[in-house]
């Protein structure tokens, strides 16, 4: 079997198609429907986390908006590098109009338009925000919140946007990963067990972060801070093959998955090594085949900030 050589930027763009499937469409549903009643265009929009930019061609083609203004931040310059190149090539081969020549990427077609601007930035440092407070209508956060710490960070999305501004805050992760068939129900068990216990004891700015029951914590999170939850539900990854193949490029998605269990793992030796290497290598084995089904739990949301 070939090693696997990982590329993060690789591994964003084979999770679009997870991640589509995935997102909560009755959630989505309710956000396009307060944009489309949102009496302001254009519509103020800020993404955490952006990555290489997978949320932007999801809110086009999806319909969210018809006149944006999208600032994209990142903590990674690769990835947004990666992202203007990305979207330039997405935009062509879906027809629509793509400049940069003011620096901003604009994107057109027909009476529809969005203004993106993408920024490296760490939003959870004191002073990590270039922009004063309450600048956005509706703040992205996508598959972030379990990687910093939750109230710090809740708090410091809360103050992006103005009071009545909605933030979009998808695939939480909740404490779920279910690997299929299983190989043996106590080693699968105990791997699982350590990985999300390697979610728990990890640490961002010398805070622990959200870890592996960030979706359900959240309920609860947002309380206290008063938000209101305008719709809540699963987005669960669900990948699994079809006549031995995956769609897509579900197979590498998979092998990264095994990529960050084994770095978790071995990094803080938490299993054995040989039991570890069986594992992964049977696991691997099965995505050879087309055989592997790989589920993980998560929780869409998209609160009201009070007025």
């Amino acid at each position: 079997m070939m090693p696997f050589l990982f590329n993060f930027q690789r591994y964003l763009e084979a999770k679009r198609s997870v991640d589509d499937r995935a997102l909560n469409r009755q959630v989505w549903a309710t956000l396009s429907e307060l944009l489309a009643r949102f009496p302001r265009r254009p519509v103020r929009i800020l993404e955490i986390g952006a990555g290489i930019g997978t949320m932007i061609p999801r809110v086009w083609e999806w319909g969210l908006i018809d006149q944006a203004t999208y600032l994209a931040l990142d903590i990674e310059a690769d990835n947004l590098h990666y992202a203007r190149n990305w979207l330039a090539h997405w935009a062509q081969q879906n027809g629509v109009m793509f400049d940069e020549s003011t620096g901003s990427c604009f994107f057109q077609q027909g009476k529809r338009w969005l203004k993106l601007d993408l920024l490296v930035a760490d939003a959870f440092i004191p002073s990590g925000l270039p922009f004063p407070h309450h600048q956005f209508d509706l703040l992205i956060a996508h598959a972030v919140l379990d990687l910093v710490n939750l109230e710090a960070g809740l708090a410091t999305l809360v103050n992006c946007v103005h009071p009545g501004g909605w933030l979009y805050l998808t695939l939480n992760f909740d404490g779920l990963s279910l690997f299929l068939p299983p190989l043996s129900w106590e080693l699968d068990d105990q791997v699982i067990a350590l990985y999300h216990q390697s979610m728990d004891e990890r640490l961002l700015h010398g805070l622990p972060t959200g870890g592996s029951t960030t979706g359900r914590a959240l309920f609860a999170t947002s309380s206290a801070l008063g938000l209101e939850i305008l719709a809540a539900g699963a987005s669960d990854w669900v990948i699994f093959p079809q006549h031995n193949h995956y769609p897509a490029q579900e197979a590498y998605f998979l092998h990264c998955i095994l990529h960050f269990i084994e770095e978790s793992l071995a990094q803080q030796a938490l299993l054995p090594t040989e039991r570890l290497i069986k594992w992964l290598s049977a696991r691997r084995a099965q995505i050879a085949r087309g055989e592997l089904i790989f589920i993980a739990h998560q929780f869409d949301f998209l609160f009201s900030v009070p007025k």
